[in-house]
């Protein structure tokens, strides 16, 4: 960009551009970077990736009065030669710090400069994330039961509302299908679990089909313990999910949906 001078971003602004560039890149990576563009690292290597990050954004742009530092950061963390060995990562933090920035009217290019676009909305950026996750788990090849979970409402903040969605609709599958009226682990318990479950993904009559049922109960399990119990007990502002997370949990749970696309009620049914 050949503008000299660039408005000041909020708090709120850095410390988005921080979480995505720092869940990006280690520690040592993120030294580099920063040297790159002559940011001052006030609180170094050994801190919270993210609040470094922000640490050393803050400093510089109280220091010049501009939010140029912030666009100089960015443009160093999504340069593509940087960026090798990490292309879908980088490909999503590209994305995200476009929403982010494009409430100021400014997106990233594939290069990772820095241009000028329409400035938007909230809501047209939940709009925007809605259809790009849409498109990746398309593309991906995800159940219909887990895509119909991200939906732009359900994505104005993060991703945390479109999972822990997915993850409920999980369990609602899982209690048409067996019949019972548990939730959480313990309908996977009952439904997928012991001697005699009551809904079969298998034959369930070697080793290999009781240990491969085994084995998608436990991914159920451990998907509910992860993203559905701890809402009921920590604070919602404790929990963010990035769009990778997003993809890996709701990957996950499109494999287990194709599992029960062919499950049937086992004897005890």
């Amino acid at each position: 960009m050949a503008d000299k001078s660039i408005e000041v971003f909020s708090a709120g602004t850095v410390e988005a551009v921080a979480r995505v560039i720092g869940d990006l890149y280690s520690g040592s990576e993120l030294t580099r970077i920063l040297a790159s563009v002559k940011l001052a690292d006030p609180l170094g290597e050994g801190t919270t990736k993210w609040r470094r990050v922000a640490a050393a954004m803050d400093a510089q742009q109280a220091k010049q009065r501009d939010g140029r530092p912030i666009l100089a950061l960015v443009t160093a963390a999504m340069a593509p030669d940087r960026a090798l060995g990490k292309q879908a990562g980088a490909a999503i933090a590209r994305d995200e710090l476009t929403q982010i920035l494009s409430l100021s009217g400014l997106y990233v290019r594939p290069d990772g400069r820095i241009g000028r676009t329409v400035r938007t909305t909230t809501a047209s950026e939940a709009a925007a994330r809605s259809e790009r996750l849409h498109k990746l788990l398309t593309d991906r090849g995800a159940h219909p039961e887990v895509v119909r979970h991200c939906r732009p409402e359900l994505l104005r903040k993060d991703c945390y509302e479109a999972v822990f969605e997915a993850v409920k609709g999980l369990g609602a599958r899982l209690r048409d299908k067996s019949e019972l009226d548990q939730d959480g682990r313990a309908l996977v318990q009952v439904a997928l679990r012991g001697k005699s479950p009551r809904l079969l993904l298998t034959n369930y009559t070697t080793v290999t089909e009781r240990n491969e049922q085994e084995g998608v109960a436990l991914l159920a399990e451990g998907v509910f313990a992860a993203f559905r119990n701890p809402a009921a007990h920590e604070p919602r502002l404790a929990w963010n999910v990035t769009e990778q997370d997003a993809l890996d949990v709701l990957g996950t749970l499109s494999m287990i949906h194709r599992r029960l696309d062919g499950a049937r009620l086992g004897t005890a049914g």
